[in-house]
């Protein structure tokens, strides 16, 4: 699962990078030029969990699991970000995490 954390981290990077919630970064974070290079960090991991989706033996399941979870995180996101920022935080921190283990585990 480690395409599905990448593709949270994505859609949390680019809500990251829009004005209205560049509460979510620090505030160093918050400057134009900043918020153009969280745009494209963000780009770069969902096009990363994209790839990493297709990049096995089973890649339609893998790609169909990719498309079913992407309004799933893009939710997510939304929600953390309308009933409180912590959530998003915390689920920010929870993705990081699933993509340390998916990594630690494939060896």
């Amino acid at each position: 699962m480690i395409f599905a954390g990448l593709l949270y981290l994505g859609l949390f990077t680019l809500a990251a990078s829009m004005s209205r919630h560049a509460q979510l970064v620090p505030v160093q974070w918050r400057a134009a030029k900043h918020g153009n290079r969280l745009q494209v960090a963000g780009w770069l991991l969902v096009a990363a969990s994209l790839i990493l989706a297709l990049w096995s033996a089973d890649w339609p399941m893998r790609l169909l699991a990719w498309i079913g979870l992407a309004p799933v995180a893009g939710g997510v996101v939304a929600l953390g970000l309308t009933y409180n920022i912590r959530w998003a935080r915390i689920a920010a921190l929870l993705a990081f995490l699933l993509v340390f283990a998916g990594m630690v585990s494939r060896g």
